[in-house]
């Protein structure tokens, strides 16, 4: 062996040497290894849905700090009447309802991160009113509104107040103050521990019993010279555009709505009633204690457009609804009821391409786009 290479393989394990020192005199300097916790469950919660709407095919754990820091931990599964968690330790509000906040397309979702501030709140319809229809003019302008009503959104490219979606049906139970005693102290477990902390686990069991939240509005309405009707369009305005969730009370502000899929019925000789029921986030009210509460209906109107049978002639009406109004708190129903004394009256016309008598009642086609609904 020559000098040279004697030498060059003395220098290449010196330089083994030194790497292999390095690896291992590290190793007493490594960062600690961390799982999530959500591998080891130790909580279960048990949801009957015997009370709500319909039987869900998923379900949202969603639970908040209490403390306000923003921390939130929530659960999305198709478990929904029995399914494991893992949650920290902690004080919690926890809010179980049907599907997830993202498969609702009209229902939005704010403050969740907030245990008192939690609410749900109506978006706005996919077809909005056009300044340009004489109609949609009357039923979502400044004359659809009393002089009392305050805080409606404006549309400021259009000046119209805007239209809010129907509502989707939704179930809710509310955990007060849940105190997660078993589990970890955060959202982590040290790796080389994590046979230690999983045998140290105990189960804690949780029960919720989602209801519903989301009321109904019927409307009613009586009225004369009924077989000279064509078709009707709609509006109310003064129903509640959100929902607090945590408190199980409805919002003071309130929103605008278009009244659709009207039906028609006649009641006697050229009189009748038309009607209609549509999804609601239910009346504004305040709650000043948990038996007193104010629901608010001084500002309900509803605005009627009629087109008679001639296809020109255009009969707007505009009801405050306050003596009108009946509210069914079990049922989760607003009745409208306009009565035959203060009923609209319809005048006589010719029918479109004839004269004379025409009993006919066809409905309003309406155009464009329509909202999706889950």
């Amino acid at each position: 062996m020559s000098k040279n290479s004697s030498k060059y393989n003395k220098v290449w394990l010196a330089a083994c040497m030194l790497l292999v020192g390095l690896l291992f005199g590290n190793c007493s300097d490594r960062r600690d290894l961390w799982v999530l916790a959500d591998e080891f469950h130790q909580l279960e919660l048990i949801t009957d849905w015997s009370v709500a709407d319909s039987y869900p095919g998923g379900m949202t754990a969603w639970f908040i700090d209490n403390n306000k820091s923003g921390y939130v931990h929530n659960v999305k599964t198709a478990e929904v009447e029995h399914t494991w968690l893992s949650l920290p330790k902690g004080s919690y509000t926890g809010l179980v309802f049907d599907y997830s906040p993202e498969e609702y397309s009209h229902n939005e979702f704010i403050n969740m991160d907030d245990p008192e501030w939690a609410q749900v709140r109506l978006r706005a319809a996919a077809n909005q009113p056009n300044p340009n229809d004489s109609v949609d003019v009357v039923l979502f302008g400044p004359q659809a509104v009393s002089d009392a009503t305050q805080g409606l959104q404006i549309n400021p490219e259009t000046g119209l107040y805007i239209v809010k979606a129907e509502p989707e049906p939704i179930n809710l139970d509310v955990l007060g103050d849940v105190e997660i005693v078993t589990g970890a102290d955060g959202d982590y477990v040290l790796w080389r521990k994590r046979g230690e902390y999983e045998a140290s686990l105990k189960t804690q069991t949780l029960y919720a019993k989602p209801e519903p939240i989301v009321w109904r509005l019927r409307v009613v309405v009586n009225v004369k010279g009924i077989f000279y009707m064509h078709s009707l369009r709609a509006s109310v305005v003064g129903l509640a555009d959100g929902y607090w969730m945590t408190k199980g009370q409805h919002t003071e502000e309130i929103c605008m709505r278009e009244l659709n899929d009207w039906e028609i019925r006649s009641t006697g000789e050229n009189v009748g009633v038309v009607t209609t029921t549509t999804l609601t986030l239910g009346l504004p009210e305040e709650v000043r204690t948990r038996e007193e509460i104010t629901r608010y209906i001084n500002n309900l109107r509803l605005n009627l457009s009629f087109l008679l049978r001639d296809e020109v002639t255009v009969k707007n009406f505009h009801f405050d609804c306050e003596p009108y109004v009946d509210i069914n708190e079990d049922q989760l129903v607003v009745h409208i009821d306009i009565p035959i004394e203060v009923a609209p009256e319809l005048p006589y016309v010719n029918a479109k391409g004839g004269t004379g008598f025409d009993a006919t009642v066809t409905p309003w086609e309406n155009g464009g786009s329509a909202d999706a609904t889950m």
